[in-house]
């Protein structure tokens, strides 16, 4: 979800003022992200689409009674296809597509992007509505195209850090309502699942919400992050196989990969907003691949 709000020390002012802007106001959704001309292709298939609760879940894309696990796989795919958002929920969930062919490494250059809906404040560099997802990985080895080989995280600038925590995992129970507001009452758990809770794990990153300016927004990650530079930004929203590690956070040779996957990276909700939850809005070769 994304956000940002000046600093009151009154709470009904902040209050009055989040309910007249914030994207969590009952009549929006999240705002359409700014997507490059030409940059979508049809040839980008959903795998897997497997978000955590979330005040976007169920609404982007939308769920209707009724609808199966390979319904919301359709929607998903037409969404990322046209450019449109679709929320991944909060940690640990993710989103796993494939592009129709392989996409290859190229020497000292990024290879693909990943686009979202990430803005920056106004008048700043460095903070704005970051909501980062880690980028992982993996080709086809065993040639039945499923996403069912070794997966490898793309190192981005956080990876090595001590505050980030690996294998963080994560259970969200359908029954939990602690991450509801007031903003959006639909049921916050993935509608289409038979199953009753969601067990996740993944790369967490620290928190980087920060005060500028009187401003609450979160801080901009270097480099290596899904919906954390704007679509605008051509090198933000870039990623290069060369960062590729394995379990362990050794770095591996790639010379392609068949799958990317997109997993929500931070774990946190605030009372007058929600959760954070990283937002998808399509996934792309970088043009001199073509």
């Amino acid at each position: 979800m994304k956000h940002f709000y000046t600093v009151f020390f009154c709470p009904l002012l902040l209050f009055l003022f989040l309910a007249g802007i914030s994207s969590c106001s009952p009549d929006t959704q999240e705002p359409e992200p700014v997507v490059p001309a030409g940059a979508l292709s049809d040839s980008l298939t959903v795998l897997e689409y497997r978000p955590a609760m979330g005040q976007f879940v169920n609404i982007l894309p939308e769920y209707r009674v009724g609808d199966t696990y390979q319904d919301m796989l359709l929607k998903t795919q037409q969404s990322l296809r046209q450019g449109s958002v679709i929320t991944l929920g909060g940690f640990g969930g993710y989103v796993t597509v494939s592009l129709g062919s392989s996409i290859k490494n190229l020497p000292d250059k990024r290879d693909f992007r990943v686009l979202g809906n990430a803005f920056m404040a106004q008048g700043s560099t460095r903070t704005g509505n970051s909501e980062p997802g880690i980028v992982l990985v993996s080709q086809d080895v065993n040639l039945n195209g499923l996403p069912d080989d070794t997966w490898y995280e793309l190192a981005g600038s956080e990876y090595f850090k001590p505050e980030t925590t690996h294998n963080y995992e994560k259970t969200w129970h359908k029954s939990d309502t602690t991450l509801n507001n007031p903003f959006h009452r639909q049921p916050y758990f993935p509608q289409w699942l038979t199953d009753t809770v969601i067990h996740v794990s993944g790369t967490l990153l620290s928190s980087h919400m920060v005060a500028e300016n009187g401003v609450v927004a979160q801080q901009v990650l270097e480099f290596g992050y899904a919906d954390n530079y704007p679509n605008t930004d051509s090198l933000g929203t870039a990623f290069d196989l060369d960062w590729a590690v394995d379990q362990n956070g050794i770095h591996v040779q790639l010379g392609y990969c068949d799958f990317v996957r997109i997993q929500t990276a931070v774990d946190e909700v605030y009372t007058m907003i929600g959760e954070l939850s990283t937002e998808v809005a399509g996934v792309v070769v970088i043009k001199s691949q073509e």
